[in-house]
């Protein structure tokens, strides 16, 4: 049931609500922020939503329902993520990093520029599994897009926990550097999630006379550089969501 909107609330009838079964006596208010072990994230009532982190109190929860069907997208970094609780269903997207182009070449011999092969796009594993009740945890990691000068290759994005299996989004694969016809590079593939046709796509090659497009289907890989050892321009970086009801 929904909590008043005003009028008198107390712990417990949070408690109530939102759980755990029973009252015990470790259990403060500082265990309810929203994406804790309780809270779903995206909880709102009559003040707003239910924060995540920083300070809390009793009105955040006036208005307050246990359960909201919702959805989140991490772009960067770790972290964990609790399934909420009241959550029969998840579905998981994880794409990986794409990576960058190569970089252009000038031939002294033959003087030509050749445009360095893109990227290519990083790919996703996506899953929607049963989570019977919720309470789960999940380590997620967001594979970072890659760029010449810190590393060419796109970075994986991960999801692991008890629900699954780990599941990979691969990174993509850079493209070919300074050679007259520069290859483009791979486009990562995935493997723990149950949706087929998952790899990126392959950068395009680079020639004479343009730079190599980036792979794009998930996340877009760069395009190639084009002049004298003109660099590829970066590829975009991956992403995991959560989707729960």
């Amino acid at each position: 049931m929904t909590l008043p909107a005003s009028g008198p609330l107390s712990l417990n009838d949070i408690k109530g609500e939102f759980g755990p079964v029973g009252s015990p006596a470790n259990v403060a208010l500082g265990d309810y922020y929203a994406g804790g072990a309780y809270v779903a994230y995206g909880v709102s009532g009559t003040y707003g939503a239910v924060p995540s982190s920083g300070a809390i109190s009793i009105q955040n929860f006036f208005g307050t329902t246990a359960f909201t069907p919702g959805t989140i997208t991490f772009t960067s970094s770790t972290g964990v993520f609790t399934v909420p609780y009241g959550t029969t269903t998840i579905n998981i997207e994880a794409v990986g990093g794409a990576a960058a182009g190569g970089y252009g070449s000038y031939d002294p011999i033959l003087p030509q520029d050749y445009g360095g092969g893109g990227g290519g796009g990083g790919a996703r594993a996506i899953t929607s599994i049963a989570a019977s009740g919720g309470g789960q945890s999940l380590t997620w990691t967001v594979g970072r897009g890659g760029d010449y000068v810190l590393g060419q290759y796109g970075v994986a994005s991960t999801v692991v926990g008890g629900l699954i299996t780990t599941m990979t989004a691969g990174g993509g694969t850079p493209g070919t550097s300074d050679q007259p016809t520069a290859a483009g590079g791979a486009g990562g593939t995935s493997t723990g999630g149950n949706v087929s046709n998952s790899t990126g796509d392959t950068g395009g090659q680079g020639d004479a006379s343009s730079s190599g497009l980036g792979g794009n289907n998930y996340s877009q890989g760069g395009n190639g550089g084009y002049g004298g050892s003109v660099q590829g321009d970066p590829g975009a970086g991956g992403y995991v969501t959560f989707t729960w009801s």
